[in-house]
């Protein structure tokens, strides 16, 4: 009989790991922005991602900051990129992170939808899946 891998839920991971690690730098860490925006937010998607084999994942996860200034933002980016690659060789929620790759780095991306600056960078975790 074939074991039966799934991709464990990095997006949700990755949500609880960054709230965890910038604690007071984000009001809220989801992967939805809510009605009324937090001063300082940030929200994980994922992006994207393939299976390298059979034991393991490529996840990508494309984190956006925003805050009340240019400055706030890009530092609040900036950390939330450094803490995403400290993930590199541990356990994050359920999933083995093995290896980060940058896919975009930190950059300004104006948000069309809100008063607020927003910077955002896309990384790439391999992951192992979990056999169910």
């Amino acid at each position: 009989m074939v074991e039966v891998l799934v991709t464990p839920d990095v997006e949700a991971a990755a949500v609880t790991y960054l709230r965890t690690k910038l604690g007071v730098l984000a009001d809220k860490v989801a992967t939805k922005v809510p009605t009324t925006m937090p001063s300082k937010m940030v929200r994980v998607s994922l992006t994207g991602g393939s299976r390298d084999d059979i034991i393991m994942d490529q996840v990508q996860l494309t984190v956006e900051c925003w805050a009340d200034s240019e400055v706030t933002a890009s530092n609040l980016a900036r950390v939330a990129q450094a803490h995403m690659y400290a993930a590199n060789g541990s356990t994050v929620g359920s999933a083995w992170v093995r290896r980060v790759d940058s896919v975009g780095g930190v950059q300004f991306f104006p948000d069309p939808d809100s008063s607020k600056p927003r910077y955002q960078f896309t990384v790439r975790w391999h992951v192992r899946p979990d056999a169910i």
